[in-house]
């Protein structure tokens, strides 16, 4: 039969015809396609997630009509279990706020940070937030978490941060007129403690009161004073408690400074050698 009728060959023919039909509506199929994927993940989440809510979003045009730019109850990380999770309040009452984050080791700070990016990530993709209200204008989401340096590259952890930091502050002066939601960790952690209370008290100086929010994690103390300078600071932090020798944290968000540290402590817990005398001085 295939001596008689070249049938391969017809088949390849008609196969190469088709393909050339379809080249043009391929790209627009695959685009619709991977859309209904990410909305059946969204639904397949929400369905899963049946306590979350839908978060409310506003144009910036119509923040005169909130009390707060954003504003969140009972706001939790969609990936700790159930049983684990701690859940806060929190909100931003203007636009040009920055809030500082300070706290022990361990007491929730990055997590926190985190919390807040993956739950605006999940608002403005259209599905359920982790929470029982979420009020939000429509921002600009720039982080500063995961930084790290590279070996190919020639760069140190603390120039790539630089250069992160700069493309934020780039972006704010940029004049568009959607606001910047920012979340930074450990800001300039990669140097010494002069340089980095220096270099991070000129840096929020430059970002307080522009077209842009955030909060900003850090362990040094020294930067809660610029809420007695700057009217668009305010200060938060996370605590914990040593019972019967052991760290224990509610992982609770509370208004003001910390009030400890932990570094000494989660030290001699871990067999290092420190001076008692110094751990009970601090």
């Amino acid at each position: 039969m295939n001596a008689l009728v070249p049938w391969d060959f017809y088949i390849a023919y008609r196969f190469h015809q088709y393909k050339s039909k379809v080249a043009m509506y391929l790209p627009l199929w695959l685009d619709i396609w991977l859309e209904l994927e990410a909305l059946n993940s969204l639904a397949n989440f929400a369905y899963l997630n049946p306590e979350y809510v839908l978060p409310e979003i506003f144009p910036c045009v119509g923040q005169d009509n909130l009390n707060a730019p954003f504003q969140a109850c009972d706001l939790g990380h969609p990936l700790i279990p159930q049983q684990q999770k701690v859940v806060n309040d929190f909100a931003i009452d203007k636009l040009g706020e920055i809030d500082i984050i300070t706290g022990s080791n361990m007491s929730g700070k990055s997590t926190f940070l985190r919390t807040l990016g993956v739950n605006l990530c999940l608002a403005y993709a259209g599905g359920p937030v982790n929470a029982s209200l979420f009020r939000t204008l429509l921002f600009r989401v720039f982080t500063c978490i995961r930084i790290s340096d590279s070996v190919t590259e020639g760069y140190s952890y603390f120039f790539a941060e630089v250069k992160r930091l700069k493309a934020l502050l780039t972006a704010v002066e940029s004049g568009d007129t959607m606001p910047i939601f920012f979340l930074i960790d450990e800001i300039f952690k990669g140097t010494n403690n002069r340089e980095r209370r220096i270099g991070s008290e000129a840096y929020i100086s430059a970002l307080v009161g522009h077209n842009c929010l955030g909060v900003i994690s850090t362990h040094d103390l020294d930067l809660v004073a610029l809420a007695d300078t700057l009217p668009g600071i305010r200060n938060y932090h996370f605590k914990e408690d040593v019972i019967d020798g052991e760290m224990v944290f509610d992982y609770i968000l509370r208004t003001g400074p910390s009030p400890t540290t932990n570094a000494l402590k989660i030290m001699q817990l871990e067999g290092l050698p420190v001076d008692i005398k110094d751990l009970r001085d601090r």
